[in-house]
């Protein structure tokens, strides 16, 4: 007997890497009833090949990913464009969990029966009444009234508070296609750790301490807590005494921040994932990494800068976040407007030593 074919759905998700990890319970609780395709940058593919059951991946760089201009022509027609390469797949339902007026064109060209999503109001819109963002959440909302066509929404989501976090965003969109987000962890495929990682791991825990994971560099200058503050913490001897040290290096980072720590080269996010699982908690900046180990079950401390942890904080870990929220302009998504990042000048060593001393211990 031929089984019949599950309905296509596209999952559009452009942003970055962490904000991938994110839409994975979605993912896989939607791959139950549905074919489920992703269009998502080409950074992203690594994140999606971690699912046991790997979703189809379309992949796309948007020409908006470094511009503030969220209306220009160039955008709008790459929208467009983009969504005439996805209709012959006849995608029965897309969704996307961003106000943003530039997927509503990729499913409005789509032709998706059903496109489900945030228009761009202002209670959707993180950071909204920035002067910038503002800017941006008009020029989409004009878009969103432009296009020539049906709604380019079927139906119109909308955030329950405006700190709302990101990831009930995705529960939304689930609630609207009656379909349970899976958040059993780990949420992806984990392999071995490499030798030497676990070698350590058993030794350190022969000696009943916890291994501490440290990701001590920050992709943006505005998420980098300063590095001289991470070697006054990690010196300290009640951090000694308690962890071992493991630094991650990814792939083209500097030299070891701590040189007591084992240093552990992550060239792919397969081997990022796999040392991490090998960890008993990690110490890191707002950042994809933060999300893996949440996605691991791992406690995650997380010092956060420019961006907000109500909305994007690792997923049951916000109660590990560490912030200063003494500058006026915060959240300001990456776009400081003082002369000096008072966000992560003013977390102190003490800050980050006390969620450090709320880690569970080793059972």
């Amino acid at each position: 007997m031929v089984r019949p074919m599950k309905p296509r759905l596209l999952v559009i998700e452009l942003h970055h890497l962490g904000d991938a990890v994110l839409s994975l319970p979605f993912v896989r609780g939607a791959q139950a009833r549905y074919d489920v395709h992703v269009l998502c940058r080409p950074a992203s593919r690594a994140v999606y090949d971690l699912l046991p059951t790997r979703p189809k991946i379309h992949v796309w760089e948007p020409p908006w990913a470094n511009e503030q201009d969220c209306s220009g022509l160039d955008a709008i027609s790459a929208a467009r464009t983009q969504g005439l390469v996805l209709r012959p797949l006849e995608f029965e339902v897309a969704v996307c969990a961003w106000a943003d007026a530039r997927a509503g064109l990729i499913m409005g060209e789509s032709r998706a029966r059903e496109r489900i999503g945030f228009p761009m109001t202002r209670g959707n819109y993180y950071a909204a009444d920035h002067p910038w963002r503002r800017r941006r959440r008009l020029l989409g909302w004009g878009l969103e009234r432009a296009w020539l066509g049906a709604p380019l929404l079927t139906l119109n989501l909308h955030r329950a508070t405006a700190d709302q976090p990101h990831l009930d965003c995705w529960s939304q969109l689930a609630d609207a296609l009656d379909v349970a987000p899976d958040f059993s962890t780990p949420w992806f495929s984990v392999g071995p750790a490499a030798e030497g990682v676990r070698a350590f791991a058993g030794d350190a825990r022969d000696r009943g301490r916890q291994i501490l994971a440290i990701h001590p560099h920050a992709r943006l200058p505005s998420k980098q807590w300063p590095l001289t503050f991470w070697k006054e913490l990690l010196a300290l001897p009640s951090v000694r005494e308690r962890f071992a040290l493991l630094e991650i290096l990814p792939p083209g980072s500097p030299a070891p921040v701590v040189a007591e720590a084992l240093s552990v080269p992550t060239p792919d996010l397969p081997a990022l994932v796999s040392t991490l699982d090998a960890c008993d908690a990690l110490l890191v900046h707002d950042s994809m990494p933060a999300h893996l180990a949440a996605a691991l079950g791992r406690p995650v401390v997380t010092i956060f800068g420019s961006g907000e942890p109500d909305w994007f904080a690792p997923w049951q870990n916000r109660q590990r976040v560490v912030i200063h929220r003494g500058c006026p302009l915060h959240p300001c998504i990456d776009q400081c407007g003082m002369d000096r990042y008072l966000c992560l000048d003013r977390i102190s060593v003490g800050d980050v030593l006390r969620q450090l001393d709320d880690v569970p211990a080793l059972s």
